[in-house]
């Protein structure tokens, strides 16, 4: 991909992760303003996330549009049609979400796979950083951006600066060449699901891919606790407004940025191995947010909690690339957000009947220290492994 190509692309990372990141804000604040309820919050971000999983099933080429800039528009179209039925209507508001959901969920893993399919495999590591980074900056302005619009803007004027913003992200990603049509296709792509199942089989058989896999849908089935859980410390607990909610999000991405600039080119040994340290200071971080004595204390948490964050997308995207054949890694990307959406969408039901009987701090807490077993249990495993691999060699 020629250095204007990727530059221009990396913006279009930026504006949809910007989007959905603000988007996501707007939904949870303005649900729960309505309804005063965890478990409407977890129903909204399920409408969200659900479509995900038939993405996963499905693959993400499936659905209508013929390249991720003909998802773009259409994106674009039902956030117009936001501006006049979300405002008012909590059905409509939900309608959207349902919508938005399933075409942002055919976007990301068709971003990656086009970002693998034109990145030669010595710089797939140094590419995949900038993607990391575009999306980190995106993660991080998106929640600030919503938190500030809540306090001095009508949601009708947010969403339709929601609309704006995609309308560019369409105008930068259309003169590059993201459509499908002509690609080379699985040798096993017949059925609908044949794909899907074909991708399975790829990461089950792939050491540190279907491991790594595994660790990250356990700790998706967790991060409902963060998410659903923060809102709640920060309006009852630490008495701040939706912008000091935008805030401590924010802060969570501004770490993952200096993660993906400062720590990622300083990690000299594996990455791979670094992944499970990553998971480990992540639930360090949910432990240390739900032990905050104040909203202050809680922002030190979440720059704990996520600075080592971007080596998890890093280690996968970049071992994809070198290991799956370009015409499968759609699918296997596909695969990889099924399975943390699926997950994700069930932990938003357990994590939403957990808060009605305990404190968010414990559900944090407990959370936290489930996903730091799980990384060193999988660190343990995954470097036995390596070493019976190199002893075989050696012999």
């Amino acid at each position: 991909m020629p250095y204007a190509h990727y530059r221009q692309f990396l913006w279009v990372v930026f504006l949809n992760y910007f989007v959905q990141n603000s988007w996501s804000v707007l939904l949870l604040w303005r649900v729960l303003e309505k309804t005063h309820s965890a478990v409407w919050m977890a129903f909204a971000l399920m409408l969200g996330t659900i479509s995900d999983v038939f993405v996963g099933l499905l693959g993400p080429q499936r659905g209508g549009g013929q390249s991720i800039a003909s998802i773009m528009l259409f994106q674009t179209v039902i956030m117009g049609v936001g501006v006049i039925l979300a405002p008012s209507s909590l059905v409509g508001l939900l309608v959207i979400a349902l919508i938005n959901g399933w075409l942002s969920g055919r976007v990301v893993p068709l971003l990656q796979a086009h970002l693998m399919r034109h990145t030669p495999v010595d710089h797939l590591r140094h590419a995949s950083r900038g993607y990391e980074l575009a999306s980190r900056f995106g993660i991080l302005l998106g929640p600030l951006a919503a938190g500030w619009g809540l306090a001095n803007l009508s949601f009708s004027q947010l969403i339709l600066t929601v609309c704006v913003v995609l309308a560019i992200a369409f105008l930068l990603i259309r003169p590059l060449s993201t459509a499908w049509i002509g690609l080379p296709r699985p040798v096993h792509q017949t059925q609908s699901f044949q794909p899907f199942f074909l991708a399975v089989r790829q990461i089950t058989h792939d050491s540190f891919l279907g491991l790594a896999l595994a660790i990250r849908g356990l700790n998706n089935l967790l991060w409902p606790a963060f998410t659903l859980g923060i809102p709640l410390l920060v309006l009852k607990q630490w008495h701040h407004g939706s912008l000091g909610y935008g805030v401590i999000r924010s802060t969570w991405g501004l770490s993952t940025i200096i993660g993906a600039v400062w720590l990622l080119p300083r990690i000299r040994a594996s990455l791979k191995k670094f992944y499970f340290v990553s998971w480990m200071m992540t639930g360090t971080g949910f432990a240390l947010l739900a032990l905050s004595p104040s909203y202050y204390w809680a922002l030190g948490a979440a720059m704990i909690g996520a600075i080592a964050s971007p080596a998890v997308h890093v280690a996968l995207d970049t071992h994809i690339g070198e290991h799956i054949p370009a015409s499968d890694q759609g699918h296997v990307f596909a695969v990889q957000q099924f399975v943390m959406s699926g997950l994700g969408v069930m932990g938003l039901g357990i994590m939403a009947a957990l808060y009605k009987v305990f404190h968010p701090q414990t559900v944090l807490i407990l959370t936290g220290m489930v996903m730091i077993s799980a990384a060193v249990v999988g660190f343990l495993y995954y470097s036995r492994h390596i070493a019976g691999n190199q002893a075989k060699m050696s012999v």
